[in-house]
């Protein structure tokens, strides 16, 4: 198996126990999707409606370039051999304080503001809409913190890594396998993790 695919295996597997876990322990994450919850619904009703839409688009903007910044430290460790920039408490600290990661942040930002003000003409609430997708682009940079801090000790296969990876994010490693799992998480974690109504009668229950 040459290094690429170990790499993806490696990957792989640890973003599967990582949601496992999640789902197998729901109460992990609790108390994050019920902050996520609380904030949906304070935007909501504390903002008139082309603010909400514009604070929401921003916010999960903000999540996503998360999962980007994360990838981008793996890729410059390696590059560098210096893994001592990824401690888990660190990365954590780090995350929601990430701005301008994404490239072209307007468009990106327009594309969820029309992808929100879809969602509210098809009926679905903007406390619904925040939780759901804030919810899941948190956790899947949680889920890489974890696939990091696992990787950052097996120093020599990282190492060996080095000439797969080339600029402009354009490599397969580490982004292109980031990419690809990332994506397989968020859908799994979408489809069975608790939904904004659960989540809702869970914080009534309290």
């Amino acid at each position: 198996m040459d290094n690429q695919a170990q790499f993806e295996m490696k990957v792989s597997n640890l973003a599967n126990r990582f949601l496992y876990n999640t789902i197998d322990t729901p109460q992990r994450l609790l108390p994050l999707a019920e902050k996520i919850a609380k904030d949906g619904q304070k935007i909501a009703r504390e903002y008139d409606e082309q603010e909400r839409i514009q604070t929401v688009a921003e916010e999960l903007l903000l999540a996503m370039d998360g999962s980007l910044y994360l990838v981008d430290l793996l890729a410059s460790a390696i590059l560098t051999k210096d893994y001592s920039h990824l401690e888990e408490a660190e990365l954590v600290d780090q995350l929601g304080k990430i701005e301008g990661h994404s490239d072209e942040q307007t468009r990106l930002i327009q594309l969820l503001k029309e992808s929100i003000q879809h969602n509210l003409q098809q009926g679905v609430t903007l406390e619904k809409i925040y939780y759901e997708n804030y919810l899941v682009e948190y956790a899947s940079s949680l889920m890489e913190i974890y696939v990091i801090q696992h990787l950052k000790d097996q120093e020599d296969f990282l190492n060996e890594l080095q000439p797969l990876i080339k600029e402009n994010r354009s490599s397969e490693v580490p982004y292109g396998v980031f990419r690809r799992i990332t994506a397989n998480f968020k859908k799994e974690l979408a489809r069975q993790y608790y939904q904004y109504e659960t989540m809702v009668k869970l914080m009534e229950t309290k």
